[in-house]
């Protein structure tokens, strides 16, 4: 049986922390919901947040199987990636032929040969690069797939995650951190703490054995991520600026590298550096996940700029 929203109220105002109460409100997703108490504390919103015992965290490739929705997301992905390769490929083909037949009619047969050899040498490297981005045949995109999934998510496992009062939504640091070690001391000092990565990960999924927050579909997202940032962008965002089923707002740019209580790993992103660089799916994609971590550079300060984080308080 739930807490009592009364109960939960006496225990925040026993902290003695003047947390102004603004509204009861109603999160969840995907059908389910829950209450919760939306505050205020000097002019940001936070949200209770009950934890559960024995909760299953990150992710095993051979362990935790795709959803069917997924699969269809992924092939889906997989087919226009190599249409596009396909596409491109046939008409670099026909444009050199055409120059090609131009040259044999001009009778100048060694312009002819040239632009055969820069032809065959162009079809293979951009046979090369279909390849390795998995585009050659679906089974290699998978392999790929998977080979990334390993590299960059958090371990399978199981924690206890305690009640907390979280922060609605990061924000970048307020100035420059030498390192991420003095980034994580500085943000720790009180009352506030930072998340652990199991506490983020829960606070993401809000428990759900998903591989995404919104659950296992690609459905009406993939236009979105591909437009993180494009102030041309002007359809609905029907996910990934919503609140997940806690209340917050996380997870929901690839751009934002978020802080957590660890110095070896942000969560939350790669800091645009997949999207910026055109990447396909397989390396986009992960930042999105709860479990996605991004390995902390221990010889690099940290800009204001570029760096989020988010305050919790654990509840006694």
């Amino acid at each position: 049986m739930s807490e009592s929203l009364e109960n939960i109220r006496s225990r925040i105002e026993a902290l003695g922390m003047n947390f102004q109460f603004l509204s009861k409100i109603k999160t969840g997703m995907n059908g389910i919901e829950r209450e919760t108490w939306l505050l205020e504390y000097e002019g940001s919103q936070f949200v209770f947040v009950a934890g559960q015992k024995n909760v299953t965290l990150g992710w095993d490739t051979e362990k935790c199987p795709l959803s069917k929705g997924l699969l269809e997301g992924l092939r889906e992905e997989f087919t226009l990636g190599h249409e596009h390769y396909e596409d491109e490929m046939k008409e670099m083909k026909e444009d050199y032929q055409n120059q090609i037949r131009k040259a044999e009619a001009d009778g100048d047969s060694e312009k002819a040969e040239k632009l055969r050899e820069e032809l065959s040498e162009e079809l293979e490297a951009y046979r090369d690069q279909r390849d390795e981005g998995g585009y050659g045949d679906w089974e290699d995109y998978m392999a790929k797939w998977n080979e990334k999934l390993s590299e960059c998510l958090s371990p399978l496992r199981t924690a206890d995650i305690g009640d907390m009062i979280v922060e609605v939504d990061n924000h970048y640091i307020e100035k420059d951190a030498p390192s991420m070690a003095e980034a994580v001391r500085s943000l720790k000092e009180g009352p506030f703490t930072l998340a652990t990565e199991d506490e983020w990960e829960y606070l993401c999924n809000g428990g759900a054995r998903t591989l995404f927050r919104w659950g296992d579909t690609l459905d009406d997202v993939m236009e979105e991520i591909f437009n993180v940032g494009s102030v041309s962008m002007e359809k609905e965002k029907p996910l990934l600026e919503q609140p997940n089923m806690l209340g917050l707002f996380i997870a929901y740019n690839s751009y934002k590298n978020e802080i957590i209580d660890d110095e070896n790993y942000f969560k939350g992103g790669d800091g645009g550096c997949s999207l910026c660089g055109g990447d396909g799916a397989i390396q986009i994609l992960p930042c999105y996940t709860a479990f996605y971590r991004e390995r902390a550079k221990v010889s690099i300060g940290l800009s204001k700029n570029y760096y989020c984080y988010r305050r919790i308080i654990r509840m006694p």
